[in-house]
């Protein structure tokens, strides 16, 4: 091993090689990881991940996995937001939560091989959605818990709106498929969290409101110059 791989973790333990991904499967992972990132942000000890390298065997970089999504908690998140790859035993937990988007390349090993690896690594809860709505998974939301040294089956059921939804206990969530995509409620308030798209039309409404308001506003003050000088 050369002095700089000594000297920096990031050489021995890379980031995460670019896979292309379909377009369904790229907005899937964007959605959901927006939606949680948000609802986190601030949330102390608790970090937000997707499509990262984590590493959770030390002084063994081949032992590798990188989830779409993830949830940490636990740990800090200022030094996670910049560094190339999550270890485990730097950052201090592994994930909580993870979630993997099927697509036509990496979901034989979402089936086959991650769940082993996750279950090792220390994972509470593994997530898997289809945002095919089916080509890969039946059903296109799966999940799993973790009890004592194997995964029992979370319960996926038909919410009031005939959407396919189950409870995640870690995140005190509840997960909603909607269309190709995830939708998270809290199930404490009963409100929705806002993905980046929502997020983007509720400031572009909130414009349109106060360009509304301002006009209006202009529009008085003009009415009000016009009375004044009859």
């Amino acid at each position: 091993m050369s002095l700089l791989s000594e000297l920096d973790p990031d050489v021995v333990y890379p980031a995460t090689a670019s896979v292309p991904d379909s377009g369904l499967h790229a907005l899937a992972r964007f959605a959901a990881y927006g939606a949680l990132r948000n609802h986190f942000a601030g949330r102390d000890g608790c970090f937000v991940g997707q499509d990262r390298n984590i590493y959770y065997r030390f002084g063994d970089p081949r032992v590798v996995v990188a989830p779409d999504v993830f949830v940490c908690f636990g740990v800090d998140p200022e030094p996670l937001e910049t560094v190339a790859s999550y270890r485990v035993w730097e950052a201090g937990a592994p994930p909580s939560f993870v979630l993997e988007i099927a697509s036509k390349k990496t979901f034989p090993a979402d089936l086959e091989v991650k769940p082993a690896k996750y279950l090792d690594m220390g994972v509470e809860e593994y997530w898997r959605f289809d945002p095919t709505g089916g080509e890969f998974l039946n059903p296109v939301l799966q999940a799993e818990c973790r009890k004592g040294d194997s995964w029992t089956p979370i319960a996926v059921e038909l919410d009031d709106a005939g959407r396919l939804s189950g409870h995640s206990v870690i995140l005190g969530l509840s997960l909603h498929v909607e269309a190709n995509l995830i939708r998270f409620c809290d199930r404490g308030t009963g409100e929705w969290l806002m993905d980046p798209d929502d997020t983007r039309n509720a400031l572009d409404a909130a414009e349109g409101r106060a360009r509304a308001a301002e006009a209006e506003l202009a529009a008085l003050r003009e009415r009000h110059r016009g009375n004044s000088s009859d």
